[in-house]
């Protein structure tokens, strides 16, 4: 017979866990953009040249997305490891 309430407790200790990843980060990732605006208005401080300028924000563009790439793929690791079972059935009961 299984023990509901272990299954339980590990769920619950489960999704603590992806969820204190996922917060640790979004943390990080909140910090990097704080250092990367830092650094970018410092670059077009120091920008020469409208190229000059358009490269320095095209490399700040680049490094935006990856942390967005970074969030969303922790979010999903997140929503898929503690998404529920399928079990087959209409979540609804039976349909007539």
């Amino acid at each position: 017979m299984i023990d509901t309430n272990k299954v339980r407790d590990d769920r619950e200790t489960t999704e603590r866990e992806g969820l204190r990843d996922y917060q640790t980060k979004i943390l990080s990732a909140i910090q990097a953009n704080i250092n990367a605006m830092f650094e970018y208005a410092d670059a077009v401080r120091h920008a020469r040249s409208v190229p000059e300028l358009v490269d320095v924000s095209t490399r700040h563009s680049r490094r935006m997305n990856e942390r967005i790439r970074e969030i969303t793929g922790a979010a999903q690791k997140l929503t898929i490891e503690n998404a529920p079972p399928l079990t087959g059935g209409h979540p609804f009961g039976r349909m007539p």
